[in-house]
């Protein structure tokens, strides 16, 4: 007998480019350059959430929580490790793509560019929390965040296990030559 399971859609709401996320608590807000969907935007605190946000002509659907303050910014692009943004009015914005906040990331995996690929310092113009938040401060211009998932994880087992196949090859090595050493001395001795 062929069982089919039903199939629910999930309930999206449609945005266009001229909707507009008021962050009225820090003289902010958000919108988008294109059409798109999202299965929630949530506004927590002064962050607004969107859940399984996706834009016009993008496979991509993620997590994106995005905050304006004293500036208001329309938001271009948005991928799993980028989004991009313009910039009105000297502020700040934070910027979370939804990553494992279990797993911290490092700042060398981060970058912020402006329109002239121009890269800025972080601590400078920009730092990271440890929950992979990034906070962006006082640039102005259309601004690319990006995280590089270079999947680097930190080896915190003990020396000898992170150098296992080293020392097993030293050890190897000396007891080759111990051995090659005492048949040398018993060729030695039995010739004399």
């Amino acid at each position: 007998m062929l069982s089919v399971e039903s199939v629910q859609a999930q309930n999206v709401t449609r945005f266009t480019s001229y909707d507009v996320f008021e962050i009225p608590a820090v003289n902010g807000s958000i919108r988008f350059s294109g059409n798109g969907t999202y299965a929630s935007a949530v506004l927590e605190g002064d962050m607004w959430v969107f859940n399984n946000l996706t834009l016009s002509g993008s496979r991509f659907s993620g997590v994106l929580k995005f905050s304006a303050k004293n500036c208001n910014v329309t938001i271009h692009v948005f991928r799993s490790n980028a989004v991009r943004y313009t910039v009105e009015g000297v502020g700040e914005q934070v910027v979370n793509l939804g990553l494992n906040s279990s797993r911290p990331t490092h700042i060398s995996e981060w970058s912020v560019i402006n329109q002239d690929s121009v890269f800025f310092a972080e601590g400078k113009n920009w730092q990271l929390s440890y929950d992979n938040t990034l906070v962006v401060q006082g640039l102005l211009g259309t601004l690319t965040v990006v995280y590089y998932n270079y999947d680097y994880h930190v080896d915190d087992r003990p020396f000898y296990l992170r150098h296992s196949v080293i020392i097993l090859t030293g050890v190897m090595l000396a007891v080759t030559v111990a051995i090659a050493l005492v048949i040398k001395l018993r060729t030695v001795q039995g010739l004399s």
